[in-house]
Order: structure tokens, then C-alpha cells, then sequence
């Protein structure tokens, strides 16, 4: 008996190419811009997921400020970080829908100085600061007794408020009543014991009462605290002009007008110095600084006298 071949037909596996499945995408895009809604070229936006710690994603604004980018995994919340030189960072968490295309995102950036403005405006709107800002307008405006009132509003609402409290005793001080500008500077020295504007006026307003140990206390103070002042430097300098010791007086009046070329004070004195020293070239240049800086000052008749002949 013949045997008829069997034919076995084996059935090859066909390997076709795997097709890519839509997976949990989405498109995002947008713009960034400045506070003013310009947009802002080369502006960076890093993408980062805390749910995805190896993942960043890092894109650069175009010229018109616009940036597009595919978020692989759209089930996740991301991070944007956004930054462009000149401007703060900005940064706002995202979550977009799976498998959208119409994720539009505008990012505004301002500069520090926008972000100053509106921090110290909203500063000037709590109590004791809203008054004390209206106190400075009305000082523009030279009108110094309702301004003085909004400092009393303004101290009132808020004790430690310093530069209400300089302000006050200033426009005390400055209106001939001593006796107040004390109180008003005392009271602002409690704010601030190291006020060198409120320790200058209780020197002098005690000085002034005829209190020569509170006045030696405030001054003593002062000079600790701004041993630079021109003031202090010609105060150390009286000291020895006091006891006709021009040798010690000379430098320190000449560091005094070093500090300040212009401080009328150190300018007369060094004049009379440099008279009694004989140079009358150098006391004429110093005398006729004096009157040009002031011509109603308390040494003015001298100086104007003592230039005539020379």
C-alpha cells in the first residue's frame, strides 16, 4: 500500500506592528505676559509633578510671549514655574482634562517694584499709616496744624509707628514751643530709644529749657549713635575752641567741612581759626562760604565784618 504524503501546513504568527493606543494626554498652551498685558519673550516655564518626582519639562516663551507643550500624563496635577529676567516668579499648579487640545493658560509676571507698590499701598490703607500719609500730604501742602492732628491720629492708632512720632516732634520742635517738642520727643524715644532725630530735638529743646543734664544726657546719646555727624564733629571741636586750643579744634573742624563742605557752623569757626592762624586767604574763602550758605545765620554780622578786612 502507497502512502500519500501528508501535507502539514503550519500556521505562521504574523507579527504585526503595535499601534499606539490614545493614551491620558493633553495639550497645553498660553502666553506670558508683563502687568500691563505685553508679552514677554524668552520667559521660562519649567513643568514639574510631585506625583512624578523624575519628571521636568522645560519650554521658552516665543517673541509674542506664547509657549505650547504635551502633557503626557494629564491624570496628574503639574506645577508651572514661570520666570523671565526683570520680574518675579510665578507659579500656579494645573490640572487639565484628559485628552484636550483647548488648554489655554496666560501667566502674568510683574517686577518687584510693581509688587513694592502695591504692598506699601496697601500698607498706607491700615490705621495709623492711612493717617500718617494724609499727615504728609497736608505737609506738601503747608498746611502743618492739620497735619500735626493726623499724627496725633495716627500715633494713637498705632504707638509704634516711628516716623509719626519724628514728624510730630519735628513740627514741635520747629514751632518754637520747646516744652512740647520735649514731650513729643520723649514719647517718641519710647518708641524708639536710638531715634536720632528725636534725641537731636530733645538735646536741643532741654538745652533750650535750661536743663544742662538732660540736654548733656540726649546729646551724649546722640553722638554715640552718629559719631559721623557733621554736628557731632564740630560739637567734639567746641570742646577745645571753648578752651582756645586750636591745635585739637583744627582737625576736627577740618573733618567736619571733609563730612560736609557746606555745614555753616565749622565754616565760621574754621574761618576765625584760620584768621587768628594768619592765613587771611583761606579765613576769607571760608567766611565769605559761610555767608553764601547763610546769610541770616547767627554769625552772618561777624563774618560780614570780618571780610572787609580782609
Amino acid at each position: 500500500m502507497r502512502l500519500q504524503p501528508m501535507i502539514v501546513v503550519v500556521a505562521l504568527a504574523v507579527l504585526l506592528p503595535a499601534v499606539a493606543l490614545g493614551g491620558p494626554q493633553a495639550r497645553v498652551s498660553g502666553q506670558v505676559v508683563d502687568s500691563a498685558g505685553a508679552p514677554i519673550a524668552d520667559a521660562t516655564i519649567a513643568v514639574t509633578s510631585e506625583a512624578l518626582p523624575s519628571f521636568e519639562k522645560i519650554v521658552t516663551t516665543d517673541a509674542d510671549g506664547e509657549f505650547k507643550l504635551l502633557l503626557l500624563d494629564a491624570t496628574k496635577s503639574y506645577l508651572f514655574a514661570v520666570t523671565a529676567d526683570g520680574y518675579l516668579s510665578y507659579n500656579e499648579e494645573v490640572k487639565v482634562p484628559v485628552g484636550t487640545t483647548d488648554n489655554v493658560f496666560t501667566f502674568s509676571l510683574q517686577t518687584r517694584e510693581e509688587v513694592a507698590a502695591v504692598r506699601e499701598k496697601e500698607l498706607m490703607e491700615q490705621p495709623g499709616y492711612k493717617e500718617f500719609g494724609e499727615a504728609q500730604v497736608l505737609l506738601e501742602q503747608g498746611d502743618t496744624a492739620a497735619a500735626r492732628t493726623k499724627l496725633v491720629a495716627a500715633i494713637e492708632a498705632r504707638p509704634g509707628l516711628v516716623p509719626a512720632h519724628e514728624r510730630l516732634a519735628t513740627i514741635d520742635y520747629e514751632s518754637g514751643d520747646n516744652a512740647l517738642a520735649m514731650s513729643s520727643a520723649e514719647r517718641c524715644l519710647e518708641a524708639d530709644d536710638e531715634s536720632l532725630t528725636c534725641l537731636a530735638i530733645a538735646a536741643n529743646a532741654s538745652s533750650s529749657l535750661g536743663d544742662a543734664e538732660a540736654h548733656a544726657e540726649y546729646l551724649a546719646r546722640y553722638e554715640e549713635l552718629n559719631p559721623d555727624d557733621p554736628a557731632t564733629i564740630f560739637n567734639h571741636a567746641v570742646v577745645y575752641l571753648n578752651k582756645m586750643d586750636d591745635g585739637n579744634a583744627r582737625p576736627l573742624l577740618e573733618e567736619c567741612l571733609a563730612v560736609d563742605p557746606d555745614f555753616a557752623k565749622c565754616l565760621f569757626e574754621y574761618g576765625m581759626l584760620l584768621l587768628r592762624s594768619g592765613d587771611l586767604e583761606g579765613a576769607k574763602a571760608h567766611l565769605e562760604r559761610y555767608l553764601a550758605v547763610a546769610p541770616e545765620g547767627p554769625d552772618a554780622v561777624a563774618a560780614r565784618e570780618t571780610v572787609k578786612y580782609l
